[in-house]
């Protein structure tokens, strides 16, 4: 399965490009836990995992009765991050700057926020224009599982449903993508919830990915963009 010609890959960002959702899921189960005297279960993570921030905090208003903003509690949390990430270096997706080398356009749609982006990408070293769009929470109004940042970055790479493919972990996420009529692969590596089932292709790695991805974008040769520099990675 999956299209027969590539013309734009759009990529989520946490558990696809870096593995930070056990790290998002820790810092922010404690933040709960000690700041506001809320516990969730690991039953409850499961839900939410795949969630935009902003549908998280609405999740919890309606099914915990959490009333703070994300506003007051987000400051918190992402200072928690950036203490953690002074500390360590986020692991990244084998092969993923060879993809970012593929000569189609390319985005990154995530339920992040905008600053949880850029500290991310600051950690891991990966230059803001290394891909041609990134969507974040704040960008889209419904978040993940609703369709709305797949579909505003077709628009804007300028490419059929038909003819792009996403790279998603997550049930919302692929859910999102199916909605917006593009295709789905699920990427094993750095996932932390085995969700292959739920897509239409799984790879091991984006260096298995690569080559399948390739033989399309070569089908689709006519509107072939120039190819961007390689990004080297994260040093060793």
């Amino acid at each position: 399965m999956g299209p027969e010609k590539i013309r734009a890959i759009i990529y989520d960002f946490d558990d696809t490009i870096v593995e930070s959702e056990r790290i998002n899921d820790a810092l922010f189960s404690d933040l709960l836990r000690n700041d506001y005297s809320l516990d969730l279960s690991p039953e409850e993570l499961d839900v939410l995992y795949g969630f935009s921030w902003s549908g998280v905090f609405e999740w919890l208003a309606r099914n915990r009765g959490f009333r703070r903003s994300m506003k007051d509690v987000w400051v918190t949390f992402l200072q928690k991050k950036r203490n953690y990430l002074q500390g360590s270096r986020l692991r990244v997706a084998r092969g993923f700057n060879r993809m970012l080398s593929l000569p189609v356009r390319q985005a990154i749609v995530s339920g992040s926020t905008r600053a949880e982006i850029d500290v991310m990408m600051e950690n891991i070293r990966m230059p803001a224009d290394s891909v041609d769009l990134i969507l974040s929470d704040e960008d889209c109004e419904k978040g993940k599982p609703d369709p709305e940042g797949y579909l505003r970055a077709l628009d804007v790479l300028d490419a059929p449903a038909s003819e792009a493919l996403v790279f998603e972990d997550s049930p919302a996420g692929m859910e999102a993508a199916r909605r917006a009529g593009i295709s789905v692969a699920f990427v094993a590596e750095l996932a932390s919830r085995n969700n292959a089932a739920l897509a239409d292709l799984r790879f091991a790695d984006f260096e298995e990915a690569y080559p399948w991805v390739r033989a399309r974008i070569e089908t689709a040769a006519s509107r072939l963009q120039p190819p961007r520099a390689l990004w080297p990675g994260t040093p060793e």
